[in-house]
């Protein structure tokens, strides 16, 4: 019998289902051009400029009139914004690990005025340019693609979020040519990307994301004299067929909505703001309120989690509810309480997995998802959720996630609206914590600088596992603050299939392997599947005078010959950071065991005798091996963001051994000096 859970799920989804059938039928699906509505809503552009500055629709725009008090607040923050800013004006970008670079369109001259056109096809990492102008519904990525080139590097600079930096910089220089540069990059994308036409428009999240940031900046420069009309019309007149587009082409046809679908809606949703007075604006906005109110319960996890199983897709997702629950809120049309009580528990999930150093913990895919970036556009830390903090804690009235946030997190609610003069922030280590968050199955013990992450959870997005990591009992182990073990990362997705399916394997996790096969079945050329197998199961997780036990177990070998499981227990003394772990595999036959520890980046590993030892930034980890077995230590790699590798250690500990239906055991011992 479904879990109660279960039916609000399903409820939930046939809610939205029937809500937007209803939508449809009670208004047709509009055909209406940008200019049609407008003449019908408002009568002409000019009168539809002259409402929209007169009423505020976007949040950004409470900083208006206060941008001195930032300055004199922030005065470090924003001379970096001013920075950045001047780097964009020259088209200087660095995303997705490509270092700095500068995507000039060969094909296209420089206007009178000195602007030189951005190349919007560009992969700069390889140096190779996507075809120009293919019909949306015409394209094939690996049948059209140069060689091995990347999508994700156009529709990362296509998602415009530096725009943001330049309304800032507009905001707080006055200078019109950050405005000016705004626009001529709304006509420059336009140019190179008519409407439906070209890789930038071949997913509707990153259509979507691009009009969200395009609705904010046009907002931040509605004051700019430097910006005639027919400009300003002509960049509202691109907003709107952005919005046209997004609703015709919703990512919600797979087997399961995902963060695509929701990026869809949070979009639609920032420019339905813009054209409320529309019949096409009044349709999107009640089928985005519909769908948000549906979608915070079909991809969350009961735990707080994103049902994606992955921390740093926990992130984007987070930023995305929030920054729809925010825009209602500053529209004084709040979404619902039980909106906002779902909100807070992704924030506690966040707080709750974060490191003692600050980061996330590498958990499932990476690939630098955000909605949009209002602080430190050039150089911020992709494994940095800090920034959420402040603008949930606001929002959602929750101050004591105040103490964790810093300066750049409150600059940040500024520029979401959100009144900050009577705030203090303190930037402080994350409290201590305990706690399992059994949705994505991960584990959490933290003390100070002792942390503790363990993973044993489900393929996520309702089996399809698009995200999700073989890691099951791997764990991450830090020590006075000092990262020792981690998980290894993503690096890339569809330019590298071979390094793809290496971060995602079981091998390069802290678990272990049998007879080379991976926990949960995957198929090599299906790089966003995996099919679940594996069963994972928490058997207990409690404390008992400062020792925590954790014991779980997967039967994702049972499929093998040899039926073999694998279970693992935890014993941690949060105080020391001590660690015993026991490893017990049970079946009948002989099975190639393979065990795999991942040192952090920065640090040295080697291994002597049954001893494995590690050291970084001071702190020395030691790991006594059980007798019999060696370990052999080799260069690795570790990725912290999309597009990113930077070299490591790794050990390896091999055995063949019989198995006879008793449990084969196994005690490591691991503890760290200072």
């Amino acid at each position: 019998m479904p879990t109660f859970p279960e039916r609000l799920r399903s409820f939930m989804t046939n809610k939205f289902l029937r809500a937007r059938r209803e939508v449809r039928n009670r208004f047709f699906v509009p055909t209406e051009t940008f200019a049609q509505e407008i003449k019908k809503a408002h009568g002409d552009p000019l009168k539809y400029l002259a409402w929209r500055k007169a009423n505020a629709r976007q949040y950004v725009e409470a900083v208006t009139g206060h941008e001195a008090q930032l300055v004199e607040r922030f005065p470090a923050i924003a001379q970096k914004t001013i920075g950045d800013a001047d780097r964009i004006l020259v088209h200087s970008f660095d995303l997705l690990g490509s270092g700095p670079f500068t995507p000039h369109d060969p094909d296209r001259a420089p206007r009178p005025s000195g602007y030189r056109p951005i190349d919007w096809y560009l992969d700069p990492v390889r140096n190779l340019r996507f075809p120009q102008k293919v019909p949306f519904k015409e394209w094939k990525l690996y049948e059209m693609r140069p060689a091995n080139a990347d999508v994700k590097y156009p529709w990362e600079l296509g998602r415009s979020q530096h725009f943001a930096t330049l309304g800032q910089a507009w905001r707080l220089t006055r200078n019109p040519k950050y405005a000016r540069e705004i626009f001529d990059q709304i006509s420059d994308f336009m140019e190179a990307n008519p409407t439906g036409f070209g890789v930038n428009w071949t997913c509707t999240m990153d259509v979507a994301i691009r009009a969200g940031n395009w609705a904010l900046a046009l907002a931040m420069t509605l004051d700019c004299d430097a910006i005639d009309d027919k400009e300003r019309a002509d960049g509202y007149g691109a907003l709107f067929d952005h919005g046209k587009f997004i609703y015709e082409n919703l990512e919600n046809t797979y087997e399961v909505t995902s963060n695509h679908f929701l990026a869809n809606v949070i979009g639609l949703h920032f420019v339905a703001s813009d054209f409320i007075e529309t019949q096409q604006g009044k349709l999107w906005d009640g089928f985005c309120r519909t769908a948000l109110e549906c979608e915070i319960v079909v991809q969350l996890n009961d735990d707080g989690s994103d049902y994606e199983s992955a921390v740093p897709y926990h992130r984007l997702v987070t930023e995305l509810f929030l920054a729809s629950y925010r825009l209602a809120q500053a529209q004084s049309r709040p979404l619902s309480a039980s909106y906002g009580s779902r909100l807070a528990s992704m924030i506690a999930f966040l707080i709750g997995v974060q490191r003692p150093d600050g980061l996330m913990p590498v958990i499932g895919d990476a690939d630098d998802g955000r909605y949009h970036i209002m602080s430190r556009y050039s150089d911020w830390n992709r494994q940095d959720a800090r920034h959420i903090y402040a603008p949930a804690a606001l929002a959602l009235n929750r101050h004591e996630w105040l103490a964790l946030a810093d300066t750049n997190g409150l600059w940040e609610a500024a520029w979401w609206g959100l009144a900050i003069d009577a705030v203090q922030s303190a930037g402080a280590a994350p409290p201590d914590f305990r706690g399992l968050f059994d949705g994505i199955g991960v584990a959490v013990i933290r003390t100070g600088g002792e942390y503790l992450a363990i993973t044993n959870g489900k393929v996520g997005t309702k089996g399809f596992g698009n995200h999700k990591h073989n890691e099951l009992l791997g764990f991450e182990y830090h020590a006075r603050g000092v990262p020792l073990l981690v998980d290894a990362g993503s690096h890339v997705y569809t330019s590298d299939f071979a390094s793809r399916n290496r971060f995602r394997s079981t091998a390069i996790h802290n678990t272990v392997m049998i007879d080379g096969v991976e926990q949960n079945e995957t198929n090599p050329e299906w790089i966003f599947r995996l099919f679940e197998t594996a069963n994972p199961k928490v058997e207990r997780f409690e404390e008992k005078d400062g020792t925590v036990t954790y014991v779980g177990s997967h039967t994702g070998y049972e499929r093998l010959e040899a039926k073999a499981t694998h279970r693992r227990s935890f014993v941690y003394d949060r105080a020391s950071g001590a660690l015993r772990l026991c490893d017990e595999i049970a079946g009948v036959g002989e099975a190639a065991l393979r065990w795999h520890f991942h040192g952090a980046p920065g640090g040295t590993m080697e291994a002597a005798g049954g001893v494995l030892r590690l050291r970084n930034k001071g702190v020395a980890l030691t790991i006594t091996l059980p007798d019999g077995l060696l370990a052999k230590v080799a260069p690795s790699h570790y990725s912290p963001s999309y597009g990113v590798i930077v070299p490591c250690m790794a050990a390896d500990i091999s055995a063949i051994l019989p198995l006879d239906g008793r449990p084969l055991v196994f005690d490591f011992s691991v503890e760290s000096d200072a």
